[in-house]
C-alpha cells in the first residue's frame, strides 16, 4: 500500500481489478500448481473454479473484509459489525409477512403437523405460508415478492428454525436461495423473470438446485450431466445426485454441460418416471423431512428458453456465497433447540441431592451453548449484511458456516449429549432424532476443511496480486522464468545461480523490477512493525472486557498476518500440499480472530440495547477463542466468571435466544 494510500479507511476502499488478474497474465494459484507438479487437470479445474469466483463477485464492488484487512495497516473494526439497517425487521412489508408465517408455523407445529403422514414437510402447511408470503420474502417486489435484504433472510431462517421447525427454516434457502430463485435474480433475463419468479414468490412451484452427481463431489468442473440443442428444446442426459428438493412436478436449477461449457437450465421435472427421466430413490439418515433424491436423465426435453445466460459455475458461486451463510443459520437454530431443552432437564435432574444445573461441569456446558449461539447470531448477521452493502462475500460466509457448524456438530456431540446423558438415544430426543442432520451441516454447501482451504487460496490471491504478482510479472517481460525463482533454503543457490545467468535481462529491466520488488519490501515492513492499534479507527462504546478483547485481537491479527505470509513465501509452490498448514496455521487462526471481530462489534450493539446475556455469552466466547489462539486455560478465573456469569442468565430465561423455542417434554420421567 502507498504512503497516498496508507490512511484510507478500509471501508472505502474498493477493487479496481475485480474480474481481472491485478498481476497481469501471471496466476499465482495457477503457478503455483504447475511448480508443484500438479497435473494438468487438476491445475484447470482449480483454475476453471478461480475465475468463475471472480465472475460471482463481478456483482460486488467492494472487496471482501478480510482481504482488506490484509492489506490495511490496521484492522478497522467496523467492517465486522453488521451493517444492516435493522428497521426492516420490524417496518417492512417484508416484516408483516415473516409475523404471518411465524403464526401459521407455530400453529402446525402445536397441533403436531409439521410433518404430514409421508414423513415429509405437510404439503397443507407449504401452502398456508404460502399464502401467508413466506416463499415470496426472497423475491423482488416487481415479481411479486416482499424484496427481503440477506440480513432479513438470515434472521428469518434462524427464527423459523429454532421456534417451529428446522427444516422449515432451511426449506427457505432450498427452495429461495440455492434454487432456482436465486439463479434466476442474478442472471435471468426479464422474460424469464417474469415467467418463472412469480410463482416462485407465490409459492406454486418448490425449488431445488441439482449440482452433484456420483462422481463429483467438491470438483463440480467434472460435472458430466449434458444437454444437446434440438430445435426449440435442450435434450438432457446425465445422473444428478443429493439433490434437495428433488420430486415429481418440482423444479431445479439444473448445472449441465451444452457445447462443452456449464451452464444452468431450469428443469420442471416430469409428473412420473419414464423412459427419458426417473427420481432415484435412496436411504439417508438425514435430510429425511425432505425429498433429498437422486434425477436420472435419458433424453429429457426442456425448452430451450429456460436456459440461463452466463458461467454455470459462477452462478453456483454466486448463490454459494448466500446458501451457506444460510447453512450457519441452521447452526444457529439447531443450537436454540438443544440448549432449550437442556436447560430444562437440568432443572428438573437432580444427582446426590443437587440439581445438575448446580454442577460446575453442566453450568459450563450450558454457558459455551450460549456463548455458541451468540457468536453463531453475530457471524450471520455480519456475512449476510455484507452481501446486501456489496462485499464480496465467499470468505465471510464460509467462516460464518465452518464455526457454526463446527460448533453445532460440538454442542451435539459434546456439550448437548453430555448434559442429557443417556436420554438423546430416546426417539423424540431432538438431539437423538436430528444428529445426521447437525453432523451433515459441515459437508454440504462444502465440507468444512475444503472450505478452510478455499479461504486461504483466496487471502493468498489476495496479497499475491497486489504485491508477489507484479514482481513475478516484471521478472516475466524481462524474459526471467518466474517458475524458476524459489526463494527457500533448499533453493536458493539455484535461483541466485539462475539470475547470474541471467544479469543482462535483469539489468536491462531493473527499472521495472525494482520498482515491483520496493513495493513487495515496503509491504513486507509494513506487517513486521508494531500494529496500529485499530481503535485509530473511532469504535467507542466498549466495555473494559472487549476492549481487552480488542487488544488481544490486534496483536493476534497481526501475528497471524505474519505467519501467514511467512508461509506464503516459505512453501511457495509447495503449499497447496500442506493442507495441515494451511488449515492449523492459517485458516483456523484466522476464523478464529474473525470471530473475535465480529463478537466484539457485536457486544457493542447488545450493551447498546440493555442485553446483558448476550454481553456475557459473547465475552465468553471471546475468552474461549484466546483459549484457542494462545492456549489460555479453561479453568482461569477470568473463565470461570464468565461461565457462571452466563449460565446464571440462561437458567434464570434472560438468554433471550430462548425465547419461544419450544423445549419439549422431560422423557423417562422419573419419581
Amino acid at each position: 500500500m502507498s504512503t497516498k494510500d496508507k490512511n484510507l479507511n478500509p471501508a472505502e476502499v474498493t477493487n479496481p481489478g475485480v474480474g481481472t488478474n491485478g498481476a497481469g497474465d501471471i496466476d499465482l494459484i495457477k503457478d503455483s500448481m504447475e511448480k508443484a507438479g500438479k497435473s494438468a487437470e487438476e491445475v484447470g479445474s482449480v483454475v476453471t473454479i478461480d475465475q468463475a469466483q471472480i465472475h460471482a463477485d463481478s456483482g460486488r464492488a467492494k472487496p471482501g473484509v478480510l482481504q482488506q484487512a490484509l492489506l490495511a495497516p490496521s484492522v478497522d473494526l467496523r467492517l465486522f459489525a453488521c451493517q444492516a439497517n435493522k428497521t426492516e425487521l420490524t417496518d417492512s412489508e417484508a416484516a408483516a409477512a415473516l409475523l404471518a408465517s411465524i403464526e401459521v408455523g407455530k400453529r402446525h407445529r402445536d397441533a403436531g403437523t409439521v410433518i404430514g403422514a409421508d414423513g415429509k414437510v405437510n404439503p397443507v402447511l407449504i401452502a398456508e405460508l404460502a399464502e401467508a408470503g413466506y416463499w415470496g420474502l426472497p423475491i423482488p417486489k416487481e415479481y411479486g415478492g416482499s424484496g427481503a435484504t440477506k440480513f432479513f433472510l438470515g434472521r428469518t431462517m434462524t427464527q423459523m428454525g429454532a421456534t417451529v421447525a428446522e427444516i422449515i427454516g432451511g426449506l427457505l434457502s432450498i427452495e429461495r436461495l440455492i434454487g432456482t430463485a436465486g439463479p434466476l435474480i442474478w442472471k435471468g433475463n426479464p422474460e424469464q423473470k417474469e415467467r418463472l419468479l412469480r410463482p416462485l414468490a407465490h409459492g406454486h412451484v418448490r425449488s431445488g438446485f441439482g449440482g452433484t452427481e456420483p462422481s463429483v463431489g467438491c470438483n463440480i468442473t467434472k460435472a458430466s450431466t449434458y444437454g444437446v440443442v434440438d430445435g426449440d428444446d435442450i435434450v438432457v442426459y446425465g445422473e444428478k445426485l443429493f439433490i434437495s428438493n428433488a420430486w415429481y412436478g418440482h423444479e431445479i436449477a439444473l448445472l449441465l454441460l451444452i457445447d462443452k461449457k456449464l451452464r444452468v437450465l431450469i428443469t420442471t421435472l416430469p409428473d412420473e418416471d419414464s423412459e427419458v427421466f426417473s427420481i432415484n430413490n435412496y436411504g439417508i439418515h438425514a435430510l429425511r423431512y425432505i425429498h433429498n433424491k437422486g434425477l436420472k436423465f435419458n433424453g429429457l426435453r426442456v425448452p430451450k428458453a429456460n436456459l440461463l445466460d452466463g458461467d454455470g459455475l459462477a452462478i453456483i458461486f454466486h448463490d454459494l456465497d448466500e446458501g451457506r451463510f444460510a447453512v450457519a443459520t441452521t447452526g444457529a437454530a439447531r443450537m436454540r433447540r438443544i440448549l432449550a431443552m437442556c436447560v430444562q432437564w437440568v432443572d428438573y435432574r437432580d444427582t446426590f441431592g443437587v440439581k445438575l444445573k448446580d454442577r460446575q461441569y453442566i453450568r459450563y456446558n450450558l454457558a459455551l451453548q450460549a456463548a455458541y449461539i451468540a457468536g453463531a447470531d453475530a457471524l450471520v448477521d455480519w456475512s449476510s449484511s455484507l452481501i446486501d452493502a456489496g462485499y464480496q462475500g465467499d470468505v465471510s460466509s464460509m467462516i460464518a458456516k465452518t464455526k457454526a457448524t463446527d460448533w453445532l456438530r460440538q454442542v451435539s456431540t459434546d456439550l448437548g449429549l453430555f448434559t442429557i446423558g443417556g436420554r438423546f438415544t430416546l426417539h423424540g430426543s431432538t438431539i437423538g432424532d436430528n444428529l445426521a442432520d447437525d453432523l451433515v451441516t459441515s459437508v454440504y454447501e462444502g465440507p468444512n476443511p475444503m472450505l478452510g482451504m478455499a479461504c486461504v487460496k483466496s487471502l493468498i490471491k489476495a496479497f499475491g496480486e497486489p504485491y508477489l504478482g507484479p514482481v513475478m510479472q516484471e521478472f516475466k517481460n524481462a524474459g526471467i522464468d518466474p517458475n524458476k525463482l524459489v526463494f527457500n533454503a533448499k533453493n536458493f543457490g539455484q535461483t541466485c545461480s539462475y539470475l547470474l545467468a541471467n544479469t543482462g535481462k535483469l539489468v536491462k529491466n531493473r527499472k521495472n523490477i525494482l520498482a515491483a520488488t520496493i513495493k513487495l519490501a515496503s509491504y513486507l515492513k509494513q506487517i513486521r512493525s508494531t500494529p496500529k492499534a485499530s481503535a485509530q479507527f473511532a469504535f467507542d462504546g466498549l466495555d473494559s472486557r472487549f476492549e481487552a478483547h480488542r487488544k488481544f485481537a490486534d496483536k493476534a491479527w497481526f501475528k497471524w498476518r505474519k505467519q501467514f505470509i511467512f508461509n506464503v513465501l516459505k512453501y511457495q509452490e509447495r503449499l497447496g500440499d500442506k493442507q495441515l498448514t494451511m488449515l492449523e496455521s492459517i485458516y483456523e487462526p484466522v476464523a478464529s480472530i474473525t470471530t473475535m471481530f465480529c463478537a466484539i462489534a457485536a457486544s457493542r450493539a447488545a450493551a447498546a440495547s440493555g442485553d446483558k446475556a448476550t454481553v456475557a455469552a459473547l465475552n465468553l466466547l471471546c475468552l474461549e477463542m484466546r483459549c484457542k489462539l494462545a492456549g489460555e486455560k479453561h479453568t482461569a478465573s477470568q473463565y470461570e466468571r464468565a461461565v457462571d456469569e452466563v449460565a446464571t442468565y440462561v437458567l434464570a430465561g434472560e438468554f433471550h435466544q430462548l425465547d419461544g423455542v419450544p423445549a419439549g417434554e422431560i422423557q423417562q420421567p422419573y419419581k
